[in-house]
Order: structure tokens, then C-alpha cells, then sequence
């Protein structure tokens, strides 16, 4: 099951708030991962986080509804689809670009699906890449 590379994938971005335990945080995204998975209109295969961040094919129009799922259920996208800013800056914590990355990355880009993956495309830019053949394995 890939779903531990999954979660380490998301913790790339989503790093630690300082008012959740990584435990926490891990538990509180894997519950959100698996709302969004047990809707059909929102499931994604396994492992198209990893696949994203190392920059191979995925079916993009199902990993952006499956993102925005994931973005509105954890604060970082609002109802209407917009990027919280604020959310954003927690969520990336101490990066030495942080509001680089939020001015950036943090603009809606049409609708909430869009967005979401316009998001994640530019958070990609920014991340370093998973190692080729390298899982996470309950780290």
C-alpha cells in the first residue's frame, strides 16, 4: 500500500504547524485523504502524489478534484475555491521563501479544481523531488 509514500508526499508540503504534533498532523491528513478517497468523484489511485511531485504523468483532471477535496477539507482552499494565504504561510512554515511562494502560488487560477492543481504545480517548483525509486516507509 503506498498510502505511507502518499502521506509523506503531502507532509512535504504540508510542514509542521507549530500548534500540531507531526503525529497530529499526520493523522488529521490521512483522515482527509480518506474522505476524499471514499468518494468516487474525488479518489485517486495510491500513489499519483508521489507520481506528481517526481513529475511523471498523472491523470490531472482527477488528482485536482481529489486536491481540492483535500485543500477545502484542511483550510488551505476557502468554499468558494480561493487560496487562503494565511493557511498557505502555516502550511509551509519556515521556508526561506515563504512569501515569495505565497504571493506566487497562492492565486486562484479559475476554478476550485484549477486552482488546486495550479497550486501544487507551482509548490512542485519549489520542493525538492523524491529520489527515483525511493519510498517512504513510516518515517
Amino acid at each position: 500500500m503506498k498510502t505511507i509514500a502518499l502521506i509523506a508526499s503531502i507532509l512535504a508540503i504540508a510542514a509542521m504547524v507549530a500548534a500540531e504534533t507531526k503525529e497530529e498532523k499526520i493523522g488529521r491528513i490521512k483522515s482527509v485523504h480518506e474522505e476524499c478517497q471514499a468518494d468516487p468523484a474525488t479518489k485517486v489511485d495510491e500513489n499519483v502524489m508521489e507520481k506528481f511531485f517526481k513529475g511523471e504523468p498523472v491523470d490531472e483532471v482527477q488528482f485536482a478534484k481529489h486536491s481540492a477535496c483535500m485543500n477545502k477539507k484542511t483550510g488551505l482552499q476557502k468554499a468558494d475555491g480561493d487560496v487562503d494565504k494565511d493557511d498557505l504561510k502555516k502550511t509551509l512554515g519556515n521556508h526561506e521563501k515563504v512569501d515569495e511562494i505565497v504571493e506566487e502560488c497562492g492565486q486562484r487560477k479559475g476554478d476550485a479544481e484549477e486552482t488546486a492543481l495550479a497550486v501544487l504545480k507551482c509548490l512542485r517548483k519549489y520542493l525538492p523531488k523524491p529520489a527515483p525509486g525511493h519510498e517512504h516507509h513510516g518515517h
